[in-house]
């Protein structure tokens, strides 16, 4: 304002109440709906920016001032531990900047989630080794760790180790998914292998195996006894060792262990589920067969916890498949803070 007065010494003043500050281009309050609009609605800087008619920066410094304040915040304590990777970005060559040489970098973040709670994300380090995640438990208040009972992991040693260190006196639990996509893995390789020792090259549609591929994945309730019978006639023409037979019954062995859970996991029905896996196995001559059973035996314990307490890893994946959503909202992150500014919020949304 101008004062029109010749006998002010001032001239020139500044008039601000509470709402607006001085010399403020924009109000706090519409500050503080740009921040909710792109962290806790998942909106583009530019398209926020768009409706308030200002920069995008003017939006992204205060995504960075709220978001930074929450990052800083610890978390409250955490029963049950979920950790998990997801890719952010490409996979490409860098240039290492202290020796000058070139390398390939695959990029992967660490998420750890709280699983039974609602405090969603609770961190994201960048790497899937080791020692990332041991930094990240480091930083947490002793008592925070002790309150920790369980821990969901996938069938990964590396996570399986942080676990033993960091949190002794937590029980590790195997995501019963992970472990029927191992079984799914272990009858797609053998069916290749099958394919190639009798055809001498890769599956075509003119092939029984090829054919009935999908079916083979399929849960045995979900097929008929037509079906079945059909699958096993089929599969027993094409491959007279019957080593994809013997694969899909391991399969099915085990996703009949894993299905006490349903029931409550009993641990006498668990016994007898996995005895009977055993022994099928053991006397099972097909070497991914035998493989997959010496993987089961390495994760019995995490398997067995998993059955009898009911709790998976499903939470984790899913805040995996958000983290990828606001990447590609944000068209690729190139600075992974302002990745770890924008994904903790969308994470821990209550609707």
């Amino acid at each position: 304002w101008l004062c029109p007065s010749f006998v002010c010494d001032r001239k020139v003043f500044t008039e601000s109440v509470p709402g607006v500050p001085a010399r403020a281009r924009v109000t706090p309050r519409a500050k503080a709906m740009m921040a909710v609009e792109v962290l806790d609605k998942a909106r583009s800087l530019v398209a926020v920016a768009g409706d308030y008619r200002c920069g995008w920066h003017t939006v992204h410094d205060q995504v960075i001032t709220a978001a930074d304040a929450a990052l800083e915040a610890q978390p409250a304590p955490v029963t049950v531990l979920g950790i998990d990777e997801t890719r952010r970005g490409k996979a490409k060559w860098e240039t290492d900047p202290d020796t000058g040489r070139r390398m390939w970098v695959d990029r992967w973040d660490t998420g750890l989630v709280d699983i039974i709670g609602d405090q969603g994300l609770l961190g994201q380090v960048n790497g899937r080794n080791f020692a990332v995640v041991i930094d990240w438990l480091a930083h947490r208040d002793p008592a925070w760790r002790a309150a920790i009972t369980h821990v969901a992991i996938d069938l990964s040693t590396v996570y399986a180790r942080v676990a033993r260190e960091a949190l002794p006196d937590a029980v590790v639990i195997a995501d019963r998914f992970h472990v029927v996509k191992k079984a799914n893995d272990m009858v797609d390789a053998v069916r290749r292998r099958v394919t190639w020792a009798q055809r001498g090259r890769r599956g075509r549609k003119v092939d029984v195996e090829w054919i009935n591929r999908r079916r083979l994945l399929r849960g045995a309730e979900r097929l008929t006894e037509q079906q079945r019978t059909t699958l096993f006639a089929k599969l027993l023409s094409a491959d007279p060792h019957e080593d994809i037979a013997a694969a899909w019954i391991a399969k099915e062995l085990l996703r009949e262990l894993l299905s006490c859970a349903e029931r409550g996991g009993l641990r006498y029905e668990i016994i007898a589920a996995l005895d009977r896996f055993y022994r099928f196995c053991a006397a099972c001559t097909v070497p991914e067969v035998i493989s997959f059973a010496r993987t089961i035996e390495t994760w019995q314990a995490p398997i067995i916890a998993a059955i009898q307490t009911g709790l998976t890893n499903a939470r984790t994946e899913g805040y995996n498949r958000i983290v990828k959503h606001v990447g590609r909202i944000a068209f690729g992150f190139r600075n992974p803070d302002n990745q770890r500014r924008r994904v903790p919020k969308a994470c821990t949304r209550q609707s």
